[in-house]
């Protein structure tokens, strides 16, 4: 497993320069829209991913749900934070208890005709036939970029070459490594398959059965059941045998058995949670957060999670047990801000404990997230 202990990020997006070192299992990052919270996970994303254009096409995409393939292009040249499109360049370092981790994009932006733009778009295989589908004409000029990107996981280092152009729409190529990372977005249990770790398991079928309860006493189980088309659906089976579809019960139920499956996925890895309290109703956190936070313990996953709920911040600090001073602190507290200058904007950023949180909300109501 690689712990992150720190991360360096250079020209990302929105942050010139912003180093977090004291990264614990229990990472909150916390701030005001637009503050960088996204960003910030973007970049341990990109920390574990392989060194193709498809790793950044499927982390812009997550901004970009409904339309994944529009806009490629403009997408990931403002993933620069630099105005010198001769040389554009970012950078992301780790230092893990594995060693260290980077991943580097550089490269240079040119103008060029349309006819060459189209030749070189990776539209799809059969790119000829994807053009003529596409694009109603071609335009006189267009942008393409050329660049390398480089990777390292330990002492394993890759490069790989890449070049796109504004006329791309999407890009083929195995993303993100799975086994290093996972990632949970705030609306991704709308779209998961939500039960795949957990009916063949009986243990932790039980702990989410119990955990689903808390929600609704009256599910006695959950599976799959065959539909009258043939097909497979996930299901929750009620005390009285009733067969009741996912589709009729709440995001709450949906988001739990979402967190569970990827925690599962997570074993030995990082997993990431993006807005942690969507879909969740706060009277449920005192419940849920600990069985999480104990699961990610007992699986080894380190835990980034992202929010902007006060409540489900505290209700994360009050798993710390900080009122037993002999207990080692398990969280940090990462508030990110964003900060104007004559240079430029940049993100700043504020680490500190979870018991300092915790004990300065509880005396002095202290707003962490600023």
């Amino acid at each position: 497993m690689a712990f992150i202990k720190s991360i360096d990020i250079s020209q990302f997006r929105g942050i010139q320069q912003l180093t977090i070192s004291d990264l614990s299992s229990i990472n909150i990052i916390v701030g005001d829209n637009n503050s960088g919270k996204t960003t910030f996970l973007e970049a341990i994303q990109l920390l574990f991913a392989k060194p193709h254009l498809s790793a950044i096409r499927s982390i812009i995409n997550q901004r970009t749900l409904l339309n994944p393939d529009k806009g490629f292009y403009t997408s990931f040249i403002k993933m620069f934070n630099i105005e010198e499109k001769n040389n554009l360049e970012f950078s992301i370092h780790a230092d893990s208890n594995n060693g260290p981790i980077k991943f580097k994009v550089k490269g240079y932006e040119t103008t060029v005709s349309g006819e060459e733009a189209v030749q070189k778009a990776r539209l799809s295989r059969s790119y000829g036939f994807a053009v003529g589908k596409i694009l109603d004409y071609i335009p006189e000029t267009a942008k393409m970029f050329n660049g390398d990107i480089f990777s390292q996981i330990g002492d394993i280092q890759k490069k790989g070459s890449i070049s796109c152009t504004s006329m791309d729409r999407t890009v083929r190529f195995p993303g993100i490594s799975s086994k290093e990372l996972n990632y949970i977005s705030s609306f991704g249990h709308l779209r998961f398959d939500l039960l795949k770790n957990i009916v063949d398991n009986p243990e932790y079928k039980k702990l989410a059965i119990d955990i689903l309860r808390q929600f609704d006493n009256s599910i006695a189980d959950i599976c799959y059941t065959k539909a009258d088309d043939g097909s497979y659906m996930e299901s929750i089976i009620t005390n009285n045998g009733v067969n009741m579809p996912f589709s009729v019960y709440g995001d709450g139920i949906k988001k739990i058995l979402y967190i569970l499956n990827k925690l599962f996925d997570a074993t030995d890895s990082i997993l990431m949670i993006d807005e942690i309290e969507t879909g969740l109703h706060k009277k449920y956190y005192d419940t849920l957060f600990p069985v999480i936070f104990a699961l990610a313990n007992k699986l080894n996953v380190q835990l980034f999670i992202a929010t902007h709920s006060i409540e489900a911040i505290d209700a994360i600090l009050r798993y710390g047990d900080y009122e037993d001073t002999d207990n080692n602190d398990p969280i940090r507290v990462i508030t990110l801000k964003k900060i104007e200058s004559d240079n430029g904007s940049n993100i700043a950023a504020r680490n500190v404990t979870g018991k300092y949180v915790y004990d300065n909300r509880k005396v002095f109501e202290f707003e962490v997230r600023l």
